[in-house]
């Protein structure tokens, strides 16, 4: 009885107890609706701001992104502008961690032996390697949706390659091609450009040449001057070109992806490199030129990023892949690694002086050819290491 009169002489006050508890519940309820608010205006924020030109990613990837709040990046060391990661970082707010790779077999034995290796991003790759890298089965399919800038400005081309029909797990972020250079200084040859200059050399270049340290891009070029497909499985194609290789050996100082210390200091005279390698020599060194268009051909080389299958961060990811295609960032990229980009509102972006070393006439674009499967598999790349085995031997 006492706690009911009790109840019943305090109504009025239990009255405005609950009156007053329904409130505090309201108010309560109300910081779980403001981060929604928040997050609408921090994205409505991000969407004006873009550039002229570039596409929002959509609103599920970005504050996917913003939770996630890191990327975990795979390269190559003192490749692409720094400012590209800093950039990206400070508009979004994230986090950039990196680890950088030495060649693409170190990348491929990495997710071979863990394959849940927590890398969101992969940059650098080459097409083979995005091959073999879907091989294992390490990478993710990525969401066009989540990468409006790739969806409208990639070129057809480079989403058709057949290690990668329909671009299902890589994004180009741009291409160069492989050819030689040479230095004006030392060498004056009327075969320019034709390969013959470095595969056929005249006897004062004995010890002054480089090739690229790479079995498919050396016995390919071998292959393309002998008027082979770069990607041939046959086996007398090949040998041929392995005696041509064996016979260029005595004249050759190294095998070395990177040799810019030998041509700057006058070791190297004539050096087997990508054009935008070639660039970068260049600019330190006048009088290093390309032979830009020899006429039996180039071999194509590819910028490619994926995203691994173990990514704690996959909306980061292709927000970043987003980011490296909007045109002023591709432009960026391009103009730091001397490539061509493969963006179509890129190039309006790019310095002049490297627009104009990279250019490539329409008419000789179907002469820069990528190595395709049979190149490098089955009996293709059994033949190749056998090549590069005794070569190298």
């Amino acid at each position: 009885m006492k706690v009911k009169n009790f109840l019943k002489g305090k109504g009025v006050i239990y009255g405005f107890m609950a009156g007053a508890l329904v409130v505090l519940l309201l108010l309560a309820g109300l910081p779980a609706c403001a981060p929604a608010a928040e997050e609408e205006v921090v994205y409505d924020e991000y969407v004006a701001s873009l550039p002229e030109g570039c596409l929002p990613v959509p609103q599920d990837c970005f504050d996917q992104a913003m939770e996630e709040g890191q990327l975990n990046i795979y390269d190559w060391a003192e490749w692409w502008p720094e400012e590209i990661y800093t950039d990206f970082a400070e508009e979004y707010g994230l986090e950039i961690a990196r680890d950088n790779y030495s060649d693409y077999d170190e990348v491929v034995a990495k997710f071979q032996l863990n394959p849940d290796t927590a890398y969101d991003m992969i940059t650098g790759l080459a097409g083979r390697d995005l091959f073999r890298l879907q091989g294992v089965g390490v990478l993710q399919e990525i969401n066009y949706d989540w990468v409006p800038n790739a969806r409208e400005y990639i070129y057809d081309r480079f989403t058709e390659m057949e290690f990668d029909l329909g671009a299902k797990y890589g994004i180009f972020s741009g291409y160069s091609y492989i050819t030689y250079g040479y230095n004006a200084e030392y060498v004056d040859d009327p075969r320019i450009p034709s390969l013959a200059v470095l595969l056929e050399p005249d006897e004062k270049y004995k010890g002054r040449i480089t090739m690229i340290d790479d079995m498919f891009l050396t016995i390919g070029i071998a292959l393309q001057y002998l008027g082979y497909p770069i990607d041939s499985d046959d086996e007398a194609e090949l040998m041929e070109a392995k005696e041509l290789l064996l016979a260029q050996k005595p004249y050759v100082m190294a095998y070395d992806w990177w040799p810019k210390r030998a041509i700057l200091e006058g070791e190297t005279w004539i050096a087997h490199l990508g054009i935008g390698d070639l660039w970068s020599v260049h600019s330190e060194l006048g009088s290093m030129q390309a032979a830009a268009t020899p006429p039996e051909g180039a071999r194509m080389a590819q910028e490619i990023m994926a995203i691994p299958i173990g990514s704690p961060h996959p909306a980061v990811a292709h927000l970043w892949m987003d980011y490296i295609q909007r045109p002023q960032v591709n432009a960026l990229l391009c103009n730091g690694i001397g490539y061509t980009p493969c963006n179509k509102a890129a190039a309006q972006y790019m310095d002049e002086d490297v627009r104009e070393w990279i250019a490539v006439p329409e008419s000789y674009l179907d002469k820069i050819q990528p190595v395709l499967k049979r190149g490098y598999s089955g009996k293709g790349l059994e033949l190749r290491t056998q090549i590069w085995e005794e070569l190298k031997g």
